[in-house]
């Protein structure tokens, strides 16, 4: 049996206990990292993307929003903004956000702030659609 670790996903309103598994891999700033038992602790800046968690043969995967994590020698916490389990994804409420966020994007030249946050939405509803798709 492969080492293993505990993992817990934290956003405000919820802490998902994936409990003991193999490898978790997640959107880091400057592109994804993994992380196996024995990782050494560190402390990773989490960017919107796909959080992959493994267990044995079954992989479960999440649409997540940024934030970090924490790798310790008792685990991983990873604290996002918003994390949604694959399967939970409204396929149809992502696009109506993805189509919000294009539609805003488009008005909203002139107003760099407005801009970035709708560059913000777009590229979460993006991710959601992907993760959702798979």
């Amino acid at each position: 049996m492969a080492a293993q670790f505990h993992l817990e996903i934290i956003t405000p309103t919820k802490v998902i206990d994936e409990g003991l598994v193999d490898y978790v891999r997640a959107p880091g700033v400057d592109g994804s990292f993994g992380v196996l038992a024995r990782h050494t602790n560190a402390i990773m800046a989490i960017a919107i993307g796909e959080i992959k968690v493994v267990k044995g043969s079954v992989e479960n995967s999440y649409a997540c929003t940024q934030g970090f994590a924490e790798i310790t020698k008792e685990g991983v916490q990873l604290l996002v903004e918003t994390a949604e389990q694959k399967d939970d994804i409204d396929l149809q409420r992502a696009q109506e956000a993805f189509d919000r966020a294009k539609a805003e994007l488009q008005k909203k030249h002139d107003e760099l702030a407005d801009e970035e946050e709708a560059l913000k939405a777009l590229e979460r509803s993006m991710n959601r659609m992907r993760i959702a798709k798979k």
